[in-house]
Formats: C-alpha cells, structure tokens, sequence
C-alpha cells in the first residue's frame, strides 16, 4: 500500500557498515563504495535498495579485502539469499539487475551469444545517441534496449 519509498541516512548507513567491517572506512575507501553502488555524490539520504547495496558490499568486502567487486556481484549476493531479499524489500518476480558498462559486452553474449566490444558500444551508443560509459550503470530498461540492439546487429 505504501508507495513511498524508504530513505535513510548516509551517515547511518555508513556506521552500520563500519559495524559490519569491523573497523572505520577512510574517506576514499567509501567514496568508491558510493560510485560502486550508484550513489550520486553529496547526497545525504538513500533509498532502501542503496542501502542494502552498500551493506552488501562492505559484507563481501569483509569476506576478502582485496577482492575488487562490482554491483552485480553485490545483486548476486541478494539474489543468492532470498530472506535477505524479501527483508530488504526487493521484487523476487522480478530482481533489477544493475550493471556498469563495461559489464555489458559479458552480459549481452550470455543472453544472446553475440560478442560485442566496448568500442563497438560506444559506436552504437553515438550513433543512436544513447548515453553509454564504461563506468556508468545501466538499469534495466536500458539493458533490454542494449539486447535488441545486439540481436537486430546479430541478424
């Protein structure tokens, strides 16, 4: 019934992370954790799905330190355990799947079998005017128009 999504506070959110690791998070460190999660710079409140992102990034984070992860490792963690998800308030029927672009080329030879390169992307992505970086998250509506765009270059 509710349509109003949840927001917490960064401040918050990054303390309970702190708790998770185990120890404090410099600066740096969690300004890349931010980008990784697809939060925009100064913003002090996120969304559930944010929040869950971040805490799952600092768990695996905690699991191995050296490891560096991406935020479809983090969806894999979520979607692995789906009482964490259902707790989160995540959509079992259908999980959003975020990537970054430099994903995309794995992503669109699992789905159609056609391999594609960064800079065949960025060909495409000029040539209809669609924003694309290799750095820069792609939702999902955005990854169906990224697969019939391989599978129509495919045919």
């Amino acid at each position: 019934m509710s349509s109003f999504e949840d927001s917490y506070s960064l401040a918050w959110v990054k303390t309970a992370c702190e708790h998770i690791l185990g120890k404090n998070i410099c600066p740096r460190t969690w300004r890349n954790c931010l980008r990784i999660c697809g939060v925009q710079p100064y913003k002090r409140e996120v969304r559930l799905k944010e929040c869950c992102y971040l805490l799952g990034l600092i768990y695996l984070k905690r699991q191995n330190p050296f490891k560096k992860y991406s935020l479809s490792d983090v969806s894999l963690l979520l979607m692995k355990d789906f009482e964490k998800l259902t707790k989160f308030g995540i959509d079992l029927e259908n999980p959003e799947f975020p990537l970054f672009g430099r994903e995309l080329p794995d992503y669109i030879y699992e789905q159609t079998g056609y391999k594609v390169t960064l800079r065949t992307l960025y060909r495409w992505a000029s040539k209809r005017r669609i924003p694309f970086s290799k750095l820069r998250i792609i939702k999902q509506e955005e990854l169906r128009r990224w697969l019939e765009l391989a599978s129509t270059s495919a045919a």
